[in-house]
């Protein structure tokens, strides 16, 4: 983002209703009267008084592409149960996916009508991509598929024969004859499913038939030896090493999952590249569900890596199409960063709370959205929050879900609107499997009858009911019919659940509060499942199902089925995973574990598993793939043979507890941890040491034995560790001195939080962000998971730039502590803790960055602590502590000369800070935890100007930092405060940060006294400087806002007004400068500076023009800011940005663009157009209505020459002229036509403009 660009990013529309219909049927949205008709349809409609769809419905092909992805994917995931052994379980699948390949009622197998599936997966593509299969390669790939249904037939009949006979020769013949006929056929079609050229259209049938050969020969290398072929035959299709043959099982697996992830990137990038978010999302989770899907799954065809069959998951996130008022913006980034989660561990909804408030008149409207949310078999939960409250809330609504093991998920949404109005969200109820569902109306005052319904969800997933005999021609799996609604309408069978509502909003008016205008959701398979161990499958549990992680949450490839974990050196994954009682029917003597993983160098992993006390042990993982980018190939394998999972315990269920800890060497990626099952068969002492040691560290805490105030040097976190101290103080032998040692330390936590100057410095309230406390960007959250920390931290991620993006946007927390707390001439500490950092910078300004300071904090504190029977940590048991690695800290500003910037590696390096990290001490306690003494550093090692009274003592601790900052002359007027902002500005960054606090130290005396009244001094000049710029544009702005209204009272237009005038008032409050803080500028949402109140004002000026232009104007889009939204055009017509202008274009004699609208026929109105005509020929803007009257505007290139007040206009663009005309219709509705006979025709706006208001003006 441009730093200076001050634009409304979201760009409210102000007539409500969205500028593309979504296209796709995930989200069922209302059309428009009047939307896509041509000349003919119009005419027609007019002459026969009726208004029908006459455009039909082209999302058939989508849909059915998506039904047939859904069961495909719920078939291949080993969710449905099958009969008999290895032998019949290939037959079995295929008996699963015949309906979904080639459903029976579609025509007599072997003919083009039997083809239905292939075509239909041929015209979704089609459809997204806007790209037509010639006809020629369609009906060549059609017959392609006539063949391979023949020999399927024939392979399927061979295979049935054959396990009913498994010993006769001649039906093993036939069988061997039949797999090689289909499988040339396959392999000889393959090239005829990716024609160049047409790629992307193929590319959902293109995987359907992939998945078709690879499960073929994933049959022959399992059971072909069986078949008759000979061993080193079998070898071959699983994989040929000379390349002199077809490839192999292995090599196809490859070459088909590269093909289809390549191919998707390339559309996604071309639907990324249109600017349009809805095309790019619907894009991203057609092709998921269609190709994606499918292709994450092929892994498991390996029969000799997966002997058994194999339960998968799918943990992508997939958002149905938007709902409320919105538009579909060029910078689609807004939308992403709004809607979508940004790469995470694995997450499960929770909660859902809605403040509502009064924005408008009597008008209630959502505020606030706030979801909580839960990792996989966590025993805690963590919120975020989008939107503001800015106006009083009135209601509170919230939507509960049960934990997941209930298995109580939100299936299917049904968001409410109000008739007429249907993109004003009015409401939702949110459909359950088990509990009832659940309604929350922001509006309840709704007239029967007028409320509408929007409903989102998926399609319904293949039935998994029924047990069928796969050679049973008559059974009931055969001939099923797939459930065809979209969402699905059965919660039996469900595909999705809801994990994630993504909101956004602004003012709707320009000068009405904050409100939530539209949402998104965000929604999970059913597959991923509560981390549960099957006792006669392999288990996969992709690493994003752990419930914490030090290290990244990167993006997947697309061939995973999600997102995966990078562990970066010293970071670390925690995963749980559910072991169930025995069910009796087998005997499993536990599970053996492996994972899936990528590494360009050999790392050393340890794996612990705490739960069971297994102890740690550490593996070197060789490198997979020295690639930068992710293929199939980057991917390996590694067992680890000191770790298993124990068998259940009967009636018990049970957790176990992975750590995974890269302790050295190259990055590794884990895509997914894999459980094989396996068939085969003195304590009065230590309570001693334990008080003693509390009762040192609450002793510690206080400046007396009175224990009424605390030590300077004293931090919040010294507080919460010896918290734990105490806690761990065994009640058996010291109950009594242990409830005395709680009431003292829990009375230090009070006197800390009461001397801190932030609020919530140690995230503990529920209230710590919002008006009071911290104000973040998006995904910034409070967790309470990590054991270094006694209880709720700040997780702050890496920044965000959006898939195919060039932005990035940081990651931020911010406080600004008032003038009314601080004392004159005094300095404050600043200090926290951090855990681990990587590019986390904090900066503390008053009169400037008085502190800045970047921190790569290693993440170097590692415990081993076990879980309690509460699933939370128990930090009584001994716990290890690792040597720390060298620290460096990086001084950011160097122009500021005032202070020294402490570093571990230079000890006089120029900065504007003091990087000190002092009062830590360097005792250990027995759970791992710094007791953080004090140095002893005091005033008597002040150096000579008295500048560094907290300098190094030689114990420094990375993790510890502490700043002072002094403050001049208060002036409560000013209120320059101080404003406290931590910040990420790099992808690969990441911070846990906890007991953040400002705290007053001492008066300022001698130099440091002069210095801070000469910085402030400075600072006034400075000040004075920006106020003088300021006036000066906002003056200017000021005048050109007046100039475009009636009266002062601004609700009403001059009729003179022009929209090119009002955008160019709008550029001149672009132009005010130091509206946000230059600190965070490229950040979302961005955050105030000094003259952020008075560009809110004139921007609302700005909005309520626009409203009050487009409120006059009955041509919805007449300026064209929605590109050709509103306007039915001919191929070739588009809208091109001239200036700040948006500007319709037609090239071409046969381009045409016209509207219709329904007027008031007793009423006279005037058409005025502002065009320019370049070339020969003539532009022409033709009102008609249906009684055959007609008006004409011409234009031509000699316009420009003319002169008048009647064609020429000052404010538009240059070339532009403006002419009008009164017309007075017959009918009460018209139609507006745009045409040309040759040359260039560019249309800036078109208006139709009731006289009536024309008269109220005069």
């Amino acid at each position: 983002m441009n730093q200076n660009d001050n634009k409304n990013e979201y760009e409210m529309m102000g007539t409500g209703g969205m500028d593309y219909q979504p296209r796709y049927p995930l989200t069922n949205a209302p059309g428009s009267e009047f939307q896509q008709m041509d000349y003919k349809d119009w005419m027609d409609m007019c002459t026969n008084e009726s208004v029908g769809d006459v455009f039909g419905d082209t999302a058939n092909a989508v849909r059915d592409g998506l039904i047939i992805g859904t069961g495909v994917a719920w078939a291949l995931l080993g969710l449905i149960p099958v009969v008999g052994g290895p032998a019949s379980a290939i037959a079995g699948l295929f008996n699963v996916l015949l309906p979904y390949w080639w459903p029976e009622q579609a025509g007599a197998p072997g003919t083009p009508q039997a083809q239905f599936s292939w075509n239909q997966l041929m015209t979704a593509a089609e459809e997204m991509v806007d790209k037509k299969i010639l006809e020629s390669k369609r009906g060549e790939a059609t017959a392609r598929w006539q063949g391979i249904q023949r020999l399927g037939r024939d392979y399927y009949s061979a295979l049935c024969d054959w396990i009913q006979d498994q010993d006769n020769a001649v039906k093993k013949e036939r069988l061997r004859d039949a797999f090689d006929d289909l499988d040339d056929q396959l392999k000889l079609a393959m090239p005829f499913f990716s024609v160049q050229g047409f790629e992307l259209p193929m590319l959902s049938m293109y995987a359907q038939a992939a998945n078709m050969h690879l499960l073929l020969l994933r049959d022959v290398v399992q059971n072909g030896v069986s078949w008759g072929f000979a061993p080193y035959e079998v070898d071959r299709y699983y994989f040929d090493p000379s390349g002199q043959r077809s490839p192999g099982l292995l090599q196809l697996l490859g070459t088909y999952t590269n093909y289809c992830v390549e191919w998707y990137e390339k559309g996604l990038q071309e639907q990324y590249n249109t600017g349009r978010w809805d095309k790019f999302n619907n894009f991203r989770r057609n092709m998921t569900i269609m190709v994606l899907d499918t292709v994450a799954i092929w892994p498991t065809f390996d029969p000799r890596r997966y002997p058994l069959p194999t339960k998968s998951q799918l943990t992508r996130t997939l958002y149905t199409n938007p709902v409320g008022e919105f538009r579909y913006l060029e910078n689609i980034d807004s939308f992403e960063n709004a809607l979508v989660a940004p790469p995470q561990l694995f997450t499960w909804l929770r909660e859902i709370e809605i403040p509502v408030g009064i924005v408008y008149l009597n008008d209630r409207a959502p505020l606030l959205c706030k979801q909580t949310l839960q990792r996989t078999l966590s025993s805690t939960t963590w919120s975020i929050t989008q939107g503001e409250i800015t106006t009083p809330v009135i209601d509170t609504l919230t939507l509960t879900i049960e934990p997941p093991h209930y298995q109580d998920d939100v299936w299917k949404v049904n968001t409410h609107g109000i008739s007429g109005n249907t993109d004003t969200v009015t409401g939702w109820t949110f459909n359950f499997i088990k509990s009832p569902d659940q309604t929350l109306m922001v509006t309840n005052n709704i007239a029967p009858g007028s409320v509408t319904d929007r409903w989102s969800g998926f399609p319904c997933r293949g039935n998994d009911s029924v047990i069928c005999d796969p050679c049973d021609f008559e059974n009931t799996c055969r001939k099923e019919t797939p459930n065809t609604s979209v969402p699905c309408d059965d919660k039996q069978h469900y595909s999705h659940r809801l994990s994630y509502v993504g909101a956004q909003g602004a003012s709707k008016h320009g000068f009405t509060p904050f409100e939530l205008m539209w949402f998104g959701y965000g929604w999970t398979h059913v597959s991923a499942d509560n981390n549960v161990l099957d006792e006669k499958k392999i288990t996969q549990i992709p690493a994003v199902k752990g419930y914490h992680t030090n290290g990244a949450v990167i993006k997947g490839p697309g061939s995973t089925g999600g997102n995966l974990v990078k562990l970066s050196e010293n970071d670390d994954l925690n995963i749980n995973v559910a072991v169930l009682p025995p069910s009796g029917s087998a005997l499993v003597y536990g599970y053996n574990i492996r994972i899936r993983y990528a590494s360009s160098a050999e790392t050393r992993l340890l794996v612990e598993q705490v739960s069971e006390d297994h102890g740690s042990y550490i593996y070197n993982i060789p490198s997979t793939s020295s690639a930068d980018s992710l293929t199939y190939q980057s991917f390996s394998y590694y067992d680890l043979p000191f770790h298993r999972i124990g068998p259940g315990i009967e009636e018990t269920p049970t957790s176990s507890r992975l750590l995974f800890l890269n302790s050295g060497g190259g990055d590794i990626i884990i895509d997914k941890i894999e459980f094989i099952p396996i068939n085969t068969p003195g304590a009065e002492y230590e309570a001693n040491q334990a008080v003693e040691k509390a009762r040192k560290a609450v002793n510690a805490l206080f400046t007396n034995d009175a224990k009424n105030a605390l030590q300077l040097n004293v931090t919040d976190y010294a507080v919460d560790q010896a918290a734990n101290l105490v806690e761990c103080v065994s009640e058996e032998f010291h109950a009594q001195e242990k409830m005395t040692l709680l009431d003292q330390v829990k009375f230090a936590k009070r006197l800390s939080q009461t001397r801190n100057l932030l609020n919530y410095g140690d995230f503990e309230s529920s209230d710590w962000s919002g008006e009071n406390g911290w104000r973040t960007s998006p995904h910034v959250q409070v967790a309470s998971d990590n054991p270094i920390f006694k209880g709720r931290y700040l997780h702050m991620p890496g920044a965000r730039s959006p898939q195919f993006s060039n932005n990035t946007y940081p990651t931020y927390a911010y406080q600004k502590v008032d003038e009314s707390k601080l004392k004159s001439y005094t300095r404050y500490l600043v200090r926290g803790f951090v855990g681990n950092s990587k590019d986390l910078e904090l900066l503390v300004e008053r009169y400037g960055k008085d502190v800045h300071v970047e921190m790569d904090v290693p993440n170097d504190i590692r415990y081993t602590l076990p879980m309690n029977e509460c699933g939370g940590l128990d930090r009584c048991k001994p716990a290890s502590y690792q040597t720390r690695t060298p620290h460096t800290c990086t001084c950011k500003d160097t122009a500021v000369t005032h202070t020294d910037c402490q570093c571990k590696d230079k000890e006089n390096r120029t900065s504007t800070n003091m990087y000190t990290n002092v009062p830590t001490g360097s005792e250990v306690y027995t759970n791992g935890f710094h007791a953080h003494k004090s140095c002893g550093c005091g005033d008597k090692h002040m150096d000579k100007n008295g500048t560094h009274p907290y300098k190094s003592c030689g114990c420094k601790d990375p993790h510890v930092f502490t700043y002072h900052i002094d403050t001049g002359c208060i002036d409560m007027e000013e209120n320059v405060g101080l404003f406290f902002a931590l910040k990420i500005a790099s992808e690969n960054g990441v911070a846990n940060i906890d007991n953040v606090e400002i705290i007053e130290a001492h008066p300022l005396t001698g130099e440091a006294l002069a210095r801070v009244k000469k910085r402030e001094q400075r600072w006034k000049q400075e000040r004075d400087k920006k106020r003088l710029e300021t006036d000066k544009a906002v003056q200017a702005a000021q005048k050109t806002i007046r100039g475009l209204f009636t009266n002062t009272q601004q609700n009403r237009l001059k009729f003179e007004t022009l929209f090119p005038q009002i955008v160019d008032a709008e550029m001149l409050v672009q132009q005010i400068p130091y509206v946000y803080h230059d600190y965070l500028l490229g950040a979302i949402p961005l955050v105030p500076g000094m003259n952020y109140e008075i560009y809110q004002q004139l921007a609302a000026s700005i909005g309520n023009a626009y409203a009050l232009y487009e409120e006059r104007n009955f041509l919805r889009n007449g300026a064209f800011r929605s590109g050709t939204g509103h306007w039915h055009v001919t191929e070739g017509v588009k809208v091109q940005r001239l200036q700040n202008s948006s500007v319709l274009v037609l090239s071409e004699w046969s381009h045409e663009a016209s509207q219709q609208v329904r007027i008031d026929p007793d009423r006279g109105y005037v058409l005025r157009v502002t065009a320019r005509k370049e070339g020969g020929g003539k532009g022409t803007v033709t009102m008609s209505d249906c009684a055959a009257y007609t008006e004409t505007l011409t234009f031509t290139s000699c316009d420009y020459n003319t002169s008048g007040s009647q064609t020429m206009t000052s404010g538009t663009l240059s070339g532009f002229v403006t002419k009008t005309l009164e017309i007075f219709p017959d009918t009460d509705r018209i139609r507006i036509d745009i045409g040309e006979t040759e040359g260039t025709f560019k249309v800036e706006s078109v208006e139709l403009i009731c006289m009536e208001q024309m008269e109220d003006d005069l």
